[in-house]
């Protein structure tokens, strides 16, 4: 091959390498410029009077800044999230996470880094005290970032975004051991409440909800048994009267005072027939019996009601149907392990088939 032709192979290559690199140059700058700004970008949001939340992307790293709208200036650098305080309206402290995942404090009333960031995880301030996590170790701090106390705890820690916050509530605050043990500790790092349960909810209605092993109870907020552990299940009521207490088979609804409003509850309920009908299905009632049974159902399990609404069999199995007459086939086990009942839920046969 000639020279010239070598040399023109060479600059053709150049240039189509430039071009594309141009051409990718262009498509960057598109995206970023339109889906920025008019698809991807969240609204700017005040987080106090003088000072805004700003978002921006860099490709599709997204990042976030606080400007002080007196002054048009930023007063902080390009941050990857900023966590607002949805507690605690009264610190005015919260936290923000840098793209090298550590954590510190800044101001939401003057835009400015307040503690810079050092913990490998950190919670927002609750009645002036903050929790931090740096080397396995959480311990609390004030707003000037010196200790709140001397107590320090150690904890495996699980990269969970849900995991319950370490905040305090009326001086009281969740924590846990090594070996995954909860209880509550006061403003001085004190023990109120031992780490005995095997988990502490975050309040609703002025109680925790607490567990040890399968079994469900309540605290007062001060540390105090409400309910004791012996419920199946305790869960908040769909429209927010209360709780749903779950024991043996049978559910009713307590208001926030722990006293019973509906004595019976259940989350569906079907006609036992040759043909199962939800409750909420229309069928021609001419073209069957008349329903003596009714399938109720708690969470996953299921039992039976009468016409009158009496418990023949509590919800305790994962599936029940009518076989013939007054038997019933009942699942025990999710795996489909399967043995028959009469209608006051005895076993007529043990054998399983």
């Amino acid at each position: 091959m000639k020279t010239w032709k070598k040399i023109l192979i060479v600059a053709l290559s150049v240039l189509a390498i430039t071009a594309a690199t141009f051409v990718g140059l262009l498509v960057k700058i598109h995206y970023e410029k339109y889906h920025q700004e008019s698809y991807w970008d969240p609204q700017p949001q005040h987080v106090s009077k003088n000072i805004l939340m700003v978002y921006g992307y860099h490709g599709l790293n997204e990042y976030v800044q606080l400007k002080d709208v007196r002054t048009g200036k930023f007063t902080t650098p390009e941050l990857q999230h900023i966590f607002i305080n949805e507690y605690s309206k009264e610190d005015s402290l919260v936290v923000f996470r840098t793209f090298d995942h550590l954590r510190g404090y800044l101001n939401v009333n003057t835009g400015q880094i307040i503690i810079p960031a050092q913990y490998n995880r950190a919670w927002n301030f609750s009645e002036g005290i903050a929790a931090v996590l740096k080397d396995g170790i959480v311990s609390f701090i004030k707003e000037d970032g010196e200790l709140a106390f001397s107590n320090t705890f150690p904890i495996y820690y699980y990269d969970d975004y849900s995991e319950i916050a370490f905040q305090f509530h009326q001086g009281l605050c969740v924590m846990r051991t090594l070996d995954n043990k909860w209880g509550l500790i006061n403003t001085r790092g004190e023990w109120v409440v031992e780490p005995v349960y095997n988990s502490i909810d975050a309040p609703h209605f002025g109680y925790r909800r607490v567990t040890d092993g399968n079994k469900y109870g309540l605290l007062t907020l001060d540390g105090k048994v409400a309910l004791p552990l012996e419920y199946d299940n305790i869960r908040l009521s769909s429209d927010d009267r209360g709780f749903i207490l779950i024991k043996e088979g049978l559910a009713k609804e307590v208001d926030k005072d722990l006293q019973t409003i509906v004595p019976f509850v259940y989350d569906n309920l079907s006609a036992i027939t040759d043909v199962t009908y939800n409750s909420d299905e229309e069928y021609d009632a001419s073209n069957t019996q008349p329903v003596r049974y009714w399938r109720y159902d708690i969470g996953e399990k299921s039992g039976v009601i009468d016409s009158k609404g009496n418990v023949i069999i509590p919800a305790i199995y994962y599936n029940v149907s009518l076989i013939n007459g007054n038997m019933f086939e009942i699942e025990i086990t999710q795996w489909g392990e399967r043995f028959l009942v009469n209608e006051k839920g005895q076993y007529i046969d043990k054998s399983g088939f």
